[in-house]
């Protein structure tokens, strides 16, 4: 199987607390894979590194040939359950 994404290995740390530990799958070029877990399970950590938006505190991260998702940046669609909108922002600058 050729991979999009693979994780090995992948966790993170804030302090004392673990929200992701050893983390490990892959996801297939082409395919459609959906992450879900309850609150406080590492979703969010989790695609924060493979974004590149945050580093793991351990574990190895490839997403479309990249080790880092800001390298292919252009190549990923996102978004987040928090939009971050601000009022006094133009469209423009929330696009960019």
């Amino acid at each position: 199987m050729t991979t999009a994404l693979t994780l090995e290995g992948v966790s993170k740390r804030y302090g004392d607390f673990q929200a992701v530990r050893d983390l490990s799958f892959q996801v297939g070029k082409g395919t459609i894979c959906g992450f879900l877990g309850p609150n406080g399970a590492g979703k969010t950590s989790t695609i924060r590194m493979i974004l590149g938006l945050q580093s793991s505190s351990a574990g190895r991260i490839e997403i479309l040939g990249a080790d880092d998702g800001r390298k292919v940046r252009d190549r990923i669609g996102f978004l987040p359950e928090e939009r971050g909108l601000y009022k006094k922002m133009t469209p423009i600058d929330a696009i960019a």
